[in-house]
């Protein structure tokens, strides 16, 4: 086996298992995105590693052998987000529910237009518009007919957000939960049948040199709204720019959390990042939904001038049949890691099971 081979197959490797680090440090978590082209890499490596017949002694053996099982686990964390898996939300008809959209418009992004026009054709009864600045705010404006009801908060640092909604939103309200200046919102979607939803809209920060050396703000942001989740209870949907991949420790730990289910698993993947490279792009915008809710439709929309492509969930709302969902739950090892980050954010009681 050449050293470019060897040393290729224990990147991918390398790049595989480090994940499983419990570290928050960039370099770490970063690893978690490319999964699957780690996987597509490993896969194409260990056939032309056998198929030339570069495996001379022990020692590639071994190097093989690790490859084959990064490749298997791998396949496992991204096989629920390919189209052959079971469901993991079931798919629903019923005319009541909520038609969300969600966009992270790329603040120096200037086609407003674009996004607007996806918006009229689309129809949705929520729109979540991220990486909001005055332009964008101004802009969105135009929408005010259709979507009547808003909660806008720009900001010139990428981190500004707009909801729009034709459904009253009631209680809604704007938070700072990890740090100053990365806003969320909170409140309810009154549907037309009068039923309320509780709602989170969340864009924390990703864990990159230029943005945040570590994980921990966008960690922390998850568990303590997974946690406030599973204390409220009722019909509940969390959506927005999660800055992190469905399949990453942290993402399945606010699953178990929160009770919450990914409409993803069993649909497919609807990588949403970056619009612009489609050799590298992971699903980072995410909607998460309680059992009370089934997919009437789930779609990655077209591009909008920005790096992140839109996404489309719309949602049946059918609380008579939410039993015949299963809920994930969490274990006595995810409530020790919760506590120990819910106690890393200042003046936040622990939290009860």
């Amino acid at each position: 086996m050449t050293l470019c081979l060897q040393i290729a197959a224990l990147l991918i490797v390398l790049g595989s298992f480090v994940p499983l680090i419990r570290n928050d440090s960039w370099w770490i978590r970063v690893w978690d995105f490319p999964r699957l082209q780690l996987l597509i890499v490993g896969i194409i490596l260990m056939a032309a590693l056998i198929g030339k017949g570069a495996i001379a002694d022990a020692g590639d053996w071994i190097i093989v052998g690790l490859l084959a099982a990064a490749t298997i686990h791998l396949a496992a964390r991204v096989f629920p987000y390919q189209s052959f898996a079971p469901n993991q939300v079931a798919s629903g008809r019923h005319s009541t529910g909520v038609r969300l959209l969600i966009s992270n418009v790329l603040m120096d992004n200037r086609e407003a237009d674009a996004l607007l026009q996806l918006v009229r054709e689309e129809k949705p009864d929520v729109l979540i518009a991220l990486e909001t600045d005055e332009f964008w705010a101004r802009h969105l404006d135009r929408l005010a007919d259709q979507l009547p009801h808003r909660v806008s908060v720009p900001q010139p640092d990428t981190y500004g957000l707009v909801l729009m909604s034709r459904l009253p939103l009631i209680d809604a309200e704007v938070k700072y939960l990890v740090r100053e200046n990365i806003p969320s919102v909170h409140g309810q979607i009154e549907m037309e049948t009068g039923e309320r939803v509780r709602f989170h809209a969340l864009h924390p920060k990703p864990p990159f040199p230029s943005e945040d050396e570590t994980s921990t703000e966008r960690d922390i942001e998850l568990i303590v709204v997974a946690q406030q989740i599973r204390e409220t209870g009722g019909p509940t949907l969390v959506f927005g720019d999660m800055n992190d991949v469905a399949w990453s420790h942290t993402t399945r730990l606010f699953r178990r959390i929160s009770g919450l289910l990914d409409p993803r698993i069993g649909r497919g993947m609807f990588s949403t990042f970056h619009a612009g490279h489609w050799w590298a792009r992971w699903p980072l915008d995410h909607v998460f939904v309680s059992r009370e809710f089934r997919v009437r439709e789930l779609r990655r929309l077209p591009s909008v001038g920005s790096d992140h492509f839109p996404m489309l969930a719309d949602l049946a709302y059918e609380p008579e049949r939410k039993e015949t969902q299963e809920k994930p739950d969490a274990d006595s090892r995810d409530f020790e890691e919760r506590d120990e980050r819910v106690t890393e954010q200042p003046d936040h009681p622990k939290p009860a099971n």
